[in-house]
């Protein structure tokens, strides 16, 4: 196994310590076996501090910890109550009060004087700091006043406590580690940055961290923009077509389809056109039948109707039941042309089953305009030779018809 740079130890040394998870023991075996960095990062050397301060809270070493902690930068505010309560509770819980009030903060030697009011780190200074450095001072040699710091101060509970809420904001604000933002730098969201910008060599060295399926993944991405016929490859553009792909993204997410509201209004208005025309058509038949009389030679029988009709147009036309009943102009008065018009409207739906003949074959019945209607529709919605469908979701309609006869009709609507 090659023998680790410390570049190499500083940045596993600055992850695994830095990881409040790992257990102290397996924290110290890194330490034993790695050479420790002589330009240790700031945060393994706020690791390190971190772990003593845990494994010892309130001594007279832990007020050196402490010190060290608040010098690093982005020192967090409770290190200064920390401090002070681990400096109160030394001296109240002392057996000669006087004595370590003066060694910790009366003038010239306190050493919690110093920390707190003579250039120390900004960390430690604070108003309730200064003010407990004071009343110590000013108890030495006060019975009345010792016994109150005492009362006050002389619970270790209290001072391990303040040192604990330290501990937990300063893992807390501790971050990342190299590692960690290396990692963010190769596979997560700056990768595609840091991959476009590499060279060939880099890049080796780069999947070797990756991986295979995380790298096929980042050069899929890379090549996409290139796929498009786009000449530039650089971070910058990468970064440009990503964002135009999610922005148009997003307005197909906002931006429905209007087609169906479209067909919705052109079905309606094609459904009250029918309704109009059918309308009509009664209104002159009914005026028909008042000029003519019911029982008046108007009446036709089956075989005047059908010889109304006409011989079929084209070959194509061989199916009766193909043929759309056709209405000709009713004039104001009956006359002898008027014998061959039939003098029914035209209904939507046959209320009767059609009658079969003797031979087994079924009478010719004509195709009325919603029967049109309904095909024309039911080509558009379930395709054109699906005519078994068409029928079996139009019942009401198509009474008395096979696939046959709308296959017929339909041929003979799309030749007219």
């Amino acid at each position: 196994m090659p023998r680790l740079t410390p570049v190499d130890a500083t940045l596993i040394l600055d992850h695994v310590l830095g990881d409040p998870s790992v257990p102290t023991a397996a924290a110290h075996k890194f330490l034993d076996a790695l050479p420790f960095p002589s330009d240790a990062t700031p945060r393994l050397r706020r690791a390190i501090l971190l772990r003593r301060l845990a494994a010892d809270p309130v001594s007279a070493s832990s007020l050196d910890t402490l010190q060290l902690l608040a010098s690093l930068p982005a020192s967090t505010s409770p290190i200064a109550a920390a401090h002070v309560a681990v400096a109160a509770f030394l001296a109240s819980s002392a057996p000669d009060f006087d004595a370590a009030a003066r060694a910790l903060f009366a003038r010239p030697s306190g050493r919690a004087r110093r920390a707190v009011h003579e250039g120390g780190p900004p960390a430690l200074a604070s108003d309730d700091a200064i003010a407990t450095v004071d009343q110590f001072e000013a108890a030495v040699g006060n019975s009345f006043s010792r016994s109150i710091l005492s009362s006050l101060w002389g619970n270790r509970a209290a001072a391990e406590e303040r040192v604990r809420e330290l501990l937990a904001d300063e893992w807390t604000a501790i971050g990342p580690s190299l590692l960690e933002a290396a990692a963010v730098r190769i596979v997560g969201d700056g990768a595609l940055e840091t991959w476009g910008a590499a060279d060939q060599a880099t890049r080796a060295k780069l999947r070797i961290l990756a991986g295979e399926e995380k790298t096929h993944e980042i050069l899929g991405k890379l090549e996409e923009p290139t796929s498009s016929a786009n000449l530039i490859s650089t971070p910058a553009v990468e970064k440009v077509f990503f964002e135009l792909k999610t922005s148009c993204t997003d307005l197909h997410s906002v931006v429905g389809d209007l087609l169906p509201a479209a067909k919705a209004v052109v079905d309606d208005i094609l459904a009250a056109r029918m309704e109009k025309g059918v309308s009509l058509k009664a209104e002159e038949v009914r005026g028909q039948r008042t000029t003519c009389g019911t029982a008046g030679p108007c009446a036709l029988n089956d075989k005047d109707r059908g010889s109304s009709i006409g011989k079929p147009r084209s070959l194509m036309n061989w199916n009766p039941t193909a043929q759309t009943f056709q209405w000709e102009e009713s004039g104001p008065e009956c006359s002898e042309s008027s014998l061959r018009r039939p003098p029914l409207p035209i209904v939507p739906v046959s209320p009767l089953a059609p009658r079969v003949k003797k031979n087994g074959r079924r009478k010719a019945r004509r195709w009325c305009l919603l029967e049109e209607e309904t095909l024309r529709k039911g080509v558009e919605q379930y395709g054109r030779g699906n005519w078994k469908e068409i029928l079996d979701n139009n019942p009401d309609v198509f009474i008395g018809r096979t696939p046959v006869d709308l296959k017929d009709k339909w041929r003979n609507m799309i030749i007219r």
